[in-house]
C-alpha cells in the first residue's frame, strides 16, 4: 500500500479554473461582448456597486462545469438505453422529433444530479418531521423522479409518458437550473449528430458483460450520478 497523500483538498474543487476565468472576465469588463461572460462581468449589486472580480469568477466556473457534467452524464445514460434497446434507435432514426422526449425520459430515469440542498427559512413540517428554521435539507431529486405516486411504473423506461416533463432532474420553479435549456439543446444536437454518423449501437459485452448481467462503474459522488465510462460498439452510418 502506498503512502497516504495528506495534501489538503481545496474547499472549491474548481479553483484550478479561477485564473483562466479571471482573465476572461477581466477582458469582458474592459471590452464587453454580446455573451454570457460579459453579462456576468458587468453585473452590479442592487446598490450599483461592482463586485470584486473573484466574486464573479466563482459562479462563472460553476456554470461552466455544471453544464459539462450534466450533459455528459445525460448522454451516457441515453446511449446506454440505445445500446440495450435497439427499437429506440430505430424509432429515433425514423422520427427525429422523438429525440426530445427520449432525452426527457433519460433525465427522469437516470437523473444526472442525485440531490440538491435548501435552507428552511421558516419552521415547517414535511410529512411527520418537523423542520426548524435554519435547517439545511437535502432533497433527493433522483428519488423523486422514481416516485410511484407521480410516475406509473417508474423503474421502467417509457417514451410515451403523459407527464414526461414533470420530472425534477433540473429542479423546478425559482430554483430551476440556469443551464437546463442549454443542456437540453446540447443533448439534442449531440444525439442528432450521433445518429447521422453511426448506427447499430451496442453495449460492449467485453467491457460491461452480457445484456442480462451488465456491470457499470459510476463516479464516486453523492451529488452526481454518471458512468465513469461507457464502451459501445457501432458501425458507421451510410
Amino acid at each position: 500500500m502506498g503512502a497516504l497523500d495528506h495534501t489538503p483538498v481545496a474547499v472549491n474543487p474548481l479553483q484550478y479554473l479561477d485564473d483562466k476565468f479571471m482573465g476572461y472576465l477581466a477582458e469582458r469588463r474592459r471590452d464587453p461582448q454580446n455573451d454570457i461572460l460579459s453579462g456576468l462581468a458587468t453585473a452590479t449589486y442592487p446598490d450599483g456597486s461592482t463586485p470584486d472580480l473573484i466574486e464573479v469568477v466563482r459562479p462563472a466556473t460553476f456554470l461552466f462545469a455544471a453544464g459539462q457534467e450534466t450533459v455528459t452524464k445525460l448522454l451516457s445514460s441515453a446511449l446506454r438505453v440505445l445500446g440495450d434497446r435497439p427499437e429506440y434507435e430505430k424509432m429515433l432514426r425514423e422520427d427525429r422529433s422523438l429525440i426530445k422526449p427520449f432525452l426527457e425520459e433519460s433525465l427522469r430515469f437516470d437523473s444526472p444530479t442525485k440531490v440538491d440542498f435548501r435552507l428552511a427559512r421558516t419552521t415547517t413540517t414535511i410529512g411527520d418531521v418537523e423542520i426548524k428554521a435554519g435547517t439545511i435539507i437535502m432533497l433527493c431529486l433522483a428519488g423523486a423522479n422514481r416516485d410511484p405516486r407521480k410516475f406509473d411504473n417508474p423503474n421502467k423506461f417509457r417514451l410515451g409518458r403523459k407527464n414526461l416533463h414533470d420530472h425534477v432532474a433540473f429542479s423546478r420553479g425559482l430554483h430551476t437550473c440556469a443551464g437546463a435549456p442549454l443542456a437540453r439543446v446540447e443533448g439534442r444536437v449531440t444525439m442528432n449528430r450521433l445518429l447521422d454518423r453511426i448506427q447499430d449501437f451496442q453495449i460492449s459485452e467485453v467491457s460491461h458483460g452480457s445484456i442480462h448481467n451488465r456491470s457499470y462503474q459510476y463516479d464516486p459522488s453523492f451529488l452526481l450520478r454518471g458512468l465513469s465510462e461507457l464502451n459501445i460498439e457501432f458501425t458507421p452510418a451510410p
